[in-house]
Protein backbone atom coordinates (compact mmCIF):
# COMPACT_ATOMS: atom_id res chain seq x y z
CA UNK A 1 0.00 0.00 0.00
CA UNK A 2 1.50 3.44 -0.77
CA UNK A 3 1.38 6.14 1.74
CA UNK A 4 -0.95 9.39 1.20
CA UNK A 5 2.74 11.21 0.78
CA UNK A 6 3.82 9.14 -1.74
CA UNK A 7 1.00 9.81 -3.47
CA UNK A 8 1.06 13.65 -3.07
CA UNK A 9 4.58 14.05 -4.08
CA UNK A 10 3.45 12.26 -7.27
CA UNK A 11 1.48 14.71 -7.81
CA UNK A 12 3.14 17.79 -6.61
CA UNK A 13 6.47 17.06 -8.15
CA UNK A 14 4.98 17.09 -11.59
CA UNK A 15 3.47 20.38 -11.04
CA UNK A 16 6.69 22.10 -9.34
CA UNK A 17 8.63 21.11 -12.71
CA UNK A 18 5.85 22.16 -15.12
CA UNK A 19 5.65 25.42 -12.93
CA UNK A 20 9.69 26.10 -13.31
CA UNK A 21 9.65 25.23 -16.84
CA UNK A 22 6.62 27.81 -17.28
CA UNK A 23 8.86 30.29 -15.25
CA UNK A 24 12.34 29.98 -16.93
CA UNK A 25 9.90 30.01 -20.36
CA UNK A 26 8.24 33.36 -19.29
CA UNK A 27 11.46 35.20 -18.12
CA UNK A 28 13.59 34.21 -21.55
CA UNK A 29 10.86 36.50 -23.55
CA UNK A 30 10.12 39.48 -20.98
CA UNK A 31 12.89 41.94 -21.42
CA UNK A 32 13.15 44.24 -18.09
CA UNK A 33 13.89 48.16 -18.40
CA UNK A 34 18.06 47.74 -18.41
CA UNK A 35 19.87 51.19 -19.99
CA UNK A 36 19.67 49.73 -23.21
CA UNK A 37 16.21 49.61 -23.24
CA UNK A 38 15.34 52.91 -22.02
CA UNK A 39 18.66 54.59 -24.52
CA UNK A 40 16.69 53.19 -27.04
CA UNK A 41 13.24 54.19 -25.57
CA UNK A 42 14.13 57.85 -25.02
CA UNK A 43 16.27 58.43 -28.08
CA UNK A 44 12.76 58.36 -30.12
CA UNK A 45 11.52 61.10 -27.85
CA UNK A 46 11.92 65.06 -28.90
CA UNK A 47 13.55 65.06 -24.91
CA UNK A 48 15.83 62.17 -24.06
CA UNK A 49 16.72 63.94 -20.74
CA UNK A 50 13.47 64.57 -19.74
CA UNK A 51 12.85 60.94 -20.69
CA UNK A 52 15.67 59.66 -18.81
CA UNK A 53 14.99 61.92 -15.63
CA UNK A 54 11.13 60.31 -15.76
CA UNK A 55 12.15 56.92 -15.54
CA UNK A 56 15.48 57.24 -13.08
CA UNK A 57 12.86 59.28 -10.98
CA UNK A 58 10.23 56.39 -10.26
CA UNK A 59 11.34 53.21 -8.59
CA UNK A 60 8.72 51.27 -10.44
CA UNK A 61 11.60 51.59 -13.63
CA UNK A 62 13.96 48.93 -12.49
CA UNK A 63 11.11 45.40 -12.13
CA UNK A 64 9.08 47.35 -15.08
CA UNK A 65 9.30 45.29 -18.89
CA UNK A 66 8.23 46.97 -22.04
CA UNK A 67 4.46 46.37 -21.43
CA UNK A 68 5.20 47.97 -17.94
CA UNK A 69 6.77 50.95 -19.25
CA UNK A 70 4.07 51.71 -21.05
CA UNK A 71 1.20 51.43 -18.29
CA UNK A 72 4.39 53.43 -15.77
CA UNK A 73 4.24 56.09 -18.68
CA UNK A 74 0.73 56.37 -18.90
CA UNK A 75 0.32 56.51 -14.80
CA UNK A 76 3.17 59.08 -14.46
CA UNK A 77 1.04 61.23 -17.07
CA UNK A 78 -2.37 60.44 -15.42
CA UNK A 79 -0.93 62.04 -12.03
CA UNK A 80 0.26 64.98 -13.64
CA UNK A 81 -3.31 65.76 -15.18
CA UNK A 82 -4.84 65.10 -12.13
CA UNK A 83 -2.16 67.65 -10.29
CA UNK A 84 -3.14 70.24 -13.16
CA UNK A 85 -7.05 69.95 -12.48
CA UNK A 86 -6.20 70.58 -9.06
CA UNK A 87 -3.93 73.49 -9.84
CA UNK A 88 -6.56 74.81 -11.78
CA UNK A 89 -9.53 74.44 -9.72
CA UNK A 90 -6.89 76.75 -7.49
CA UNK A 91 -6.13 79.18 -9.95
CA UNK A 92 -9.90 79.76 -10.75
CA UNK A 93 -10.67 80.76 -7.30
CA UNK A 94 -8.13 83.99 -7.68
CA UNK A 95 -9.11 85.00 -10.88
CA UNK A 96 -10.69 88.24 -11.18
CA UNK A 97 -10.64 89.01 -15.07
CA UNK A 98 -13.70 86.88 -16.84
CA UNK A 99 -11.23 86.57 -20.45
CA UNK A 100 -8.91 84.75 -18.01
CA UNK A 101 -11.61 82.48 -16.04
CA UNK A 102 -13.13 81.66 -19.30
CA UNK A 103 -9.47 80.29 -20.41
CA UNK A 104 -8.64 78.58 -17.51
CA UNK A 105 -12.31 76.44 -17.44
CA UNK A 106 -11.80 75.58 -20.97
CA UNK A 107 -8.60 74.24 -19.65
CA UNK A 108 -9.74 72.42 -16.97
CA UNK A 109 -12.25 70.76 -19.13
CA UNK A 110 -9.45 70.12 -21.93
CA UNK A 111 -7.71 68.56 -18.32
CA UNK A 112 -10.49 67.08 -17.33
CA UNK A 113 -11.49 64.90 -21.11
CA UNK A 114 -7.56 63.88 -21.46
CA UNK A 115 -7.54 62.61 -17.85
CA UNK A 116 -10.59 60.37 -19.26
CA UNK A 117 -8.76 59.52 -22.15
CA UNK A 118 -5.71 58.63 -19.94
CA UNK A 119 -7.75 55.92 -18.02
CA UNK A 120 -8.90 54.34 -21.07
CA UNK A 121 -5.01 53.90 -22.43
CA UNK A 122 -4.21 52.24 -19.32
CA UNK A 123 -6.94 50.08 -19.68
CA UNK A 124 -5.81 49.59 -23.33
CA UNK A 125 -2.32 49.09 -22.54
CA UNK A 126 -3.37 46.53 -19.36
CA UNK A 127 -4.94 44.57 -22.41
CA UNK A 128 -2.32 45.13 -24.82
CA UNK A 129 -4.29 46.72 -27.20
CA UNK A 130 -1.58 48.99 -28.25
CA UNK A 131 -3.41 50.53 -31.42
CA UNK A 132 -5.92 51.54 -29.00
CA UNK A 133 -3.70 53.01 -26.69
CA UNK A 134 -2.00 55.26 -29.74
CA UNK A 135 -5.43 56.82 -30.23
CA UNK A 136 -6.14 57.95 -26.71
CA UNK A 137 -2.75 59.14 -25.64
CA UNK A 138 -2.79 61.41 -29.30
CA UNK A 139 -6.39 63.11 -27.65
CA UNK A 140 -4.27 63.87 -24.57
CA UNK A 141 -1.69 65.69 -26.46
CA UNK A 142 -3.91 67.20 -28.70
CA UNK A 143 -5.97 68.52 -25.43
CA UNK A 144 -3.01 69.71 -23.97
CA UNK A 145 -2.16 71.52 -26.80
CA UNK A 146 -5.81 72.87 -26.96
CA UNK A 147 -4.87 74.22 -23.11
CA UNK A 148 -2.16 76.30 -24.83
CA UNK A 149 -4.20 77.80 -27.56
CA UNK A 150 -6.76 79.12 -25.23
CA UNK A 151 -4.10 82.05 -24.73
CA UNK A 152 -2.54 82.53 -28.25
CA UNK A 153 -5.69 82.53 -30.82
CA UNK A 154 -7.68 85.93 -29.79
CA UNK A 155 -6.08 89.27 -28.09
CA UNK A 156 -4.34 89.97 -25.06
CA UNK A 157 -2.50 87.25 -25.84
CA UNK A 158 -0.58 85.73 -22.97
CA UNK A 159 0.97 82.44 -21.92
CA UNK A 160 -0.95 80.10 -19.68
CA UNK A 161 -0.50 80.04 -15.98
CA UNK A 162 0.00 76.55 -16.40
CA UNK A 163 2.38 76.25 -19.93
CA UNK A 164 5.23 73.99 -17.67
CA UNK A 165 2.17 71.60 -17.40
CA UNK A 166 0.99 71.34 -21.07
CA UNK A 167 4.61 70.70 -22.12
CA UNK A 168 5.24 67.86 -19.45
CA UNK A 169 2.00 66.41 -20.29
CA UNK A 170 2.86 66.67 -23.87
CA UNK A 171 6.36 65.00 -23.43
CA UNK A 172 5.27 62.42 -21.27
CA UNK A 173 2.91 61.32 -24.20
CA UNK A 174 5.82 61.70 -26.39
CA UNK A 175 7.30 58.59 -23.88
CA UNK A 176 4.53 56.42 -24.31
CA UNK A 177 4.17 56.82 -27.78
CA UNK A 178 7.78 55.63 -28.32
CA UNK A 179 7.14 52.72 -25.71
CA UNK A 180 4.13 51.91 -27.58
CA UNK A 181 6.79 51.80 -30.91
CA UNK A 182 8.74 49.89 -29.89
CA UNK A 183 6.93 47.21 -28.65
CA UNK A 184 4.98 47.63 -32.18
CA UNK A 185 8.12 46.95 -33.97
CA UNK A 186 9.27 43.82 -32.03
Amino acid sequence: MTSPISCLSILVIPLLVTSLFYQASNATIEVKADQALLDSICDQTQDYDFCMSTFHGDARTAVADRDGLALLSIAINTDTVQATIDQIQDILKALTDPLDKYRIQNCLTDFSDALVQLRAAYTASSAESYREVIGFIADVARKAVDCDAEYKKSPPLRESPISDKTLKVTKLTDITFAIINTIIST
